[in-house]
């Protein structure tokens, strides 16, 4: 193989390890996103059930998928344990996004991956000479 083959090949596996970091920050931001419409519906349900003044008052509760009839005394603390655990999870979960975007940034600069429409224009304009191309890798 030559020399520019393997350089080639190089920078694809770069690339791809690029896109799977990118990826795996991508689904840990969905997921914080998502547990957060989880989250504030658990709390606008425990403001309803807040206002009820009867504990023996009949509600609803969907478990796996099946309508049980409960009390709202029964009721009002799953609520607020799961609520508990939504919102330690989605901390621990941006925690781990932080993390992960840290490393993306490090294997960013690293490897000196330019990413398009990311850097900002004003940047170029304070650099003033123009720089010579660099070996990096440009990705869409």
């Amino acid at each position: 193989m030559s020399a520019d083959m393997q350089k080639k090949k190089a920078q694809e596996v770069i690339l791809q390890q690029f896109n799977k970091l990118r990826q795996e920050q991508r689904m840990i931001a969905q997921k914080v996103s998502e547990l957060k419409v989880d989250e504030s519906e658990h709390k606008l349900v425990l403001d309803a059930l807040n206002e009820v003044k009867d504990p023996s008052r009949k509600c609803y509760q969907l478990v796996g998928g099946v309508l049980v009839e409960r009390t709202v005394q029964q009721v009002k603390p799953n609520l607020q344990n799961n609520n508990s655990k939504i919102t330690s999870l989605i901390n621990s979960l941006e925690k781990s996004l932080e993390v992960k975007s840290k490393e993306l940034m490090d294997y960013k600069e690293k490897h000196g991956i330019k990413v398009k429409g990311e850097d900002a224009p004003e940047k170029e304009k304070k650099d003033g000479a123009a720089k010579p191309a660099s070996s990096g890798v440009l990705v869409n």
